[in-house]
């Protein structure tokens, strides 16, 4: 163990030397910074009633389904860490800051007493709310579901949207490193039933207005990177994640629960996931209320330089958003959202890959796979990349595969814009058995930028060809694949 320790210390510490002056992303972490945890993890039990005319006590409905547990009791490493220590690689947004170039550390400088090994949601609620924003290590072995307690022998499902919100989430603080163990069968880690958060917008004292404390500290002349309510330095790897099915919706067509969302977030890295609806797909819904997913993977409400990386989006309709609205967030988004999106795999998914409002969004390499018509077992592709409101993207080299698509559809399905204030695309294939193979720039006709909207992403990447995407996506993404 200590031979181990030792490894990975002079590991972190090459890793770290290899970003000269580079700074520590733990260090962003004040005396100052404000713990969520408190909120969540902790069931209610409350009855069903209508919050502010929304969420309909009518159309309360469990999950329909429940998966096959994959709980575990014993960490087949016994202990000994591999990757866990790791700070994030050197590609992405993740690596930046408005101070400079960042090593993104995570929980990497974790002492022994917070490194945790959890096999329940209690235990990770637990490890979470004794590290504070210390850096810590959490490795998850087997499946988590805050459905289930008494040591995963006592089940019960969430009884309203009071108790699924607060009961079902859990709230990762800065300075963590959140870690899927494959368990003895070979098996990635598994979240259900549970939403991950990473942050939330917060007000400056219990009872306040977070828009008008965060504008009044603007207008004092104070740092926005000083306000004291950042969730930052975040590692999140190796995780299968299904989306909550949410007991009772706001109305018919929005749901609550994503499966992660970073909410007034900085410095995170999230890699090798693999997010769907797991057993409930939306077509087991009834009732007036027929969405019962929220999104996937949200990056909301100011937060910045983000990186999701290697990882696998199926079987889900509200994907992947960046930035939840237009120009009522102006006083937290503007000049944020930077988000890299590199190695992922978007199958058989219906829309926002990303959508994104205000972000500087950097995609390349990465690989979209469905149908644009219904087939069994699959959801239905209805868009791809849509840039909105303030926008500013670059796409490069991706890999679409759509079976049913005609190339005269292939702009205005598969990318889209309107409202942007930049937007460049080059560098892809199109596949289709209604289109042959195609190289396509994915421009789309959309007029690019001027040079007062032009951006160059600050951190090295290599660029694959899209035709290398293919095969090299799904050999890696998702969860089970980190090496």
């Amino acid at each position: 163990m200590k031979n181990t320790i030792l490894a990975a210390s002079v590991m972190l510490a090459v890793a770290s030397s290899a970003h000269a002056a580079a700074l520590d992303a733990s260090t962003f972490t004040g005396a100052s910074t404000p713990l969520q945890t408190a909120l969540y993890g902790v069931r209610n039990y409350s009855a069903p009633v209508l919050v502010k005319g929304l969420h309909d006590p009518a159309n309360y409905l469990a999950a329909p389904r429940l998966p096959a547990w994959q709980f575990a009791q014993v960490d087949p490493t016994g202990g000994v860490l591999t990757f866990e220590r790791q700070p994030a690689p050197a590609t992405g947004w993740h690596t930046w800051s408005r101070k400079g170039k960042v090593v993104l550390s995570g929980g990497g400088a974790a002492r022994l007493d917070r490194v945790y090994t959890v096999f329940n949601g209690q235990q990770l609620v637990a490890a979470i709310k004794e590290a504070g924003n210390e850096p810590k290590i959490i490795r998850v072995v087997g499946h988590i579901d805050l459905r289930w307690s008494e040591n995963n022998t006592l089940f019960r499902e969430y009884t309203s949207y009071s108790d699924q919100k607060y009961g079902g989430s859990i709230n990762l603080p800065s300075n963590t490193t959140l870690v899927g163990i494959n368990d003895a069968q070979g098996r990635p880690a598994r979240m259900t039933g549970t939403s991950l958060l990473i942050g939330g917008e917060l007000a400056l004292a219990p009872g306040g207005d977070p828009e008008a404390d965060f504008k009044k500290w603007i207008k004092d002349g104070k740092d926005g990177e000083d306000y004291p309510t950042w969730t930052r330095n975040v590692i999140v790897r190796n995780l299968v994640i299904d989306t909550p099915w949410d007991v009772n919706p706001e109305d018919e067509d929005n749901a609550y629960a994503d499966g992660i969302t970073v909410s007034r977030g900085q410095n995170i890295f999230l890699d090798h996931l693999s997010v769907s609806d797991g057993d409930t797909p939306e077509s087991l819904a009834t009732g007036a209320y027929k969405t019962r997913h929220d999104g996937a993977l949200d990056v909301v409400r100011g937060s910045d330089y983000v990186t999701i990386a290697n990882s696998l989006f199926s079987n889900h309709h509200k994907t992947t958003l960046v930035g939840n609205g237009d120009g009522g967030r102006a006083w937290s988004d503007e000049g944020r959202l930077r988000v890299t999106f590199s190695g992922n795999w978007w199958s058989s998914v219906a829309a926002r890959l990303p959508l994104n409002r205000y972000g500087l969004v950097h995609m390349f390499n990465n690989l979209v796979s469905g149908n644009v018509i219904t087939t069994a077992g699959e959801v239905k592709f209805e868009s791809g990349t849509d840039a909105r409101y303030r926008s500013n993207m670059l796409i490069e080299n991706n890999y679409y595969k759509l079976a049913g698509l005609k190339l005269s559809e292939f702009c205005g399905k598969a990318i889209k814009g309107k409202s942007f204030i930049g937007f460049r695309s080059s560098g892809h294939i199109f596949s289709s058995d209604r289109a042959g193979t195609n190289a396509v720039d994915g421009q789309c006709g959309m007029a690019r930028p001027g040079a007062a909207d032009l951006w160059t992403p600050p951190y090295l990447y290599a660029l694959q060809t899209a035709t290398s995407t293919l095969a090299a996506v799904p050999a890696q993404a998702g969860a089970g694949k980190l090496k």
